[in-house]
């Protein structure tokens, strides 16, 4: 259940660049792939969260867990942000989704760690 978390996480993480990518360099986004990347993210951590109350106490695991609930709420941030501005169009502040970024990079670092060394 965890690589397919891992797999889940890494396929968000490349919306995620597609959507930096889409709103660095042609300054607009994608609610369909922003729907996409919130998805596949989400349906990662429901896994991860399975994974840690369905087993022993893996540390790895819970901190990973902490920071991508993090990460969502930063998530969550920026889409209010984005609703909450007239330019549907346009692109949320990059400092905030480098910040949600770092977060979910993280948290999925400590994961494939946890993974790899159990």
């Amino acid at each position: 259940m965890i690589l397919a978390a891992i797999v889940l996480f890494c396929l968000a993480a490349l919306l995620g660049l597609g959507l930096v990518v889409l709103g660095v360099r042609y300054r607009r986004g994608s609610r369909a792939l922003a729907a996409g990347h919130a998805g596949v993210a989400l349906l990662g951590l429901i896994l991860l969260g399975r994974q840690i109350f369905s087993s022993p106490i893996h540390m790895l695991y819970n901190n990973a867990a902490l920071l991508f609930v993090l990460a969502l709420f930063g998530g969550l941030v920026l889409l209010a942000l984005r609703i909450g501005n007239h330019e549907h169009r346009a692109p949320p502040p990059m400092i905030g989704v480098s910040l949600h970024a770092a977060m979910a990079l993280s948290a999925l670092l400590l994961l494939v760690l946890g993974y790899t060394h159990p």
